[in-house]
């Protein structure tokens, strides 16, 4: 899948910093640093099929989500 947005547009996904993709991944965003910054609300959300691909490339490489954060099967 290639991105349509961000810093790593027009790049496949699976080819991308496994910090982004942990991100793209997450369940829930926190938009406190734009809040405290430009104080407005953030409510931009990651696309549906993004997320989902972005989980499955974590569960190939060994992540599991765990509430609301991924982290690295013992």
């Amino acid at each position: 899948m290639i991105l349509d947005f961000g810093k790593f547009k027009g790049q496949d996904i699976e080819n991308i910093d496994e910090e982004y993709i942990l991100w793209l991944a997450k369940p829930n965003y926190n938009s406190t640093f734009y809040k405290n910054l430009h104080d407005t609300k953030l409510s931009w959300k990651v696309p549906f099929g993004v997320k989902v691909e972005a989980r499955k490339i974590l569960a190939a490489r060994g992540w599991v989500l765990k509430g609301e954060h991924y982290r690295k099967k013992a």
